[in-house]
């Protein structure tokens, strides 16, 4: 197969290339102002006060079926990190809770922490989220699927459910911690 390259254009050496916009300093008086305002703090304490609520978790059963706790864990994760980004001021803090939380995993259940990293389930979830619609049924449907149940309907119940309760619980945390905007 030959490859036809005849309507490619080569760039002149006059060719201006656009600036790249550098917004480190916005960044850095951001973030010099989110340590100032406490906010920072915050979300340092939002992302281990949440990492210790998943690695709390424990289920009805977990000595049955340890593939299901660990599904529990992984969208308690997901909604952690979506509540993150939907209910924190800006992105510095989202990052930061984030960041917090998964090293806070990594030291306080760090099977499961391996379990998250191995676990492609954030690309099935981050899916239904995307989509926009019913994102909570979606989001319980996907949780039945990957606990290899897709047509039970409970569990994709418990899942929805689970994932609306944490939601709300990062919420509730962030909302109680007096973040300031």
């Amino acid at each position: 197969m030959r490859n036809d390259d005849s309507d490619m254009k080569i760039m002149g050496d006059d060719y201006d290339f656009p600036e790249e916009k550098d917004d480190s300093h916005e960044t850095a008086r951001q973030l010099e102002q989110e340590k100032a305002n406490g906010n920072l703090n915050r979300a340092r304490q939002l992302g281990a006060m949440m990492a210790e609520e998943v690695s709390a978790v424990e289920g009805d059963s977990p000595e049955n079926e340890p593939a299901l706790l660990t599904q529990r864990r992984i969208l308690l994760a997901f909604a952690a990190e979506v509540g993150f980004e939907a209910f924190l001021p800006n992105s510095i803090l989202t990052e930061t809770a984030q960041s917090v939380f998964y090293e806070t995993l990594s030291k306080d259940a760090p099977a499961f922490y391996e379990d998250l990293q191995e676990s492609g389930a954030f690309s099935f979830y981050y899916l239904c989220v995307r989509e926009g619609r019913q994102v909570e049924e979606k989001v319980g449907q996907t949780f039945a699927s990957l606990c290899g149940k897709p047509k039970d309907a409970a569990l994709a119940q418990e899942g929805e459910g689970l994932y609306r309760r944490f939601i709300d619980r990062v919420q509730r945390f962030v909302n109680s911690m007096g973040f300031l905007w």
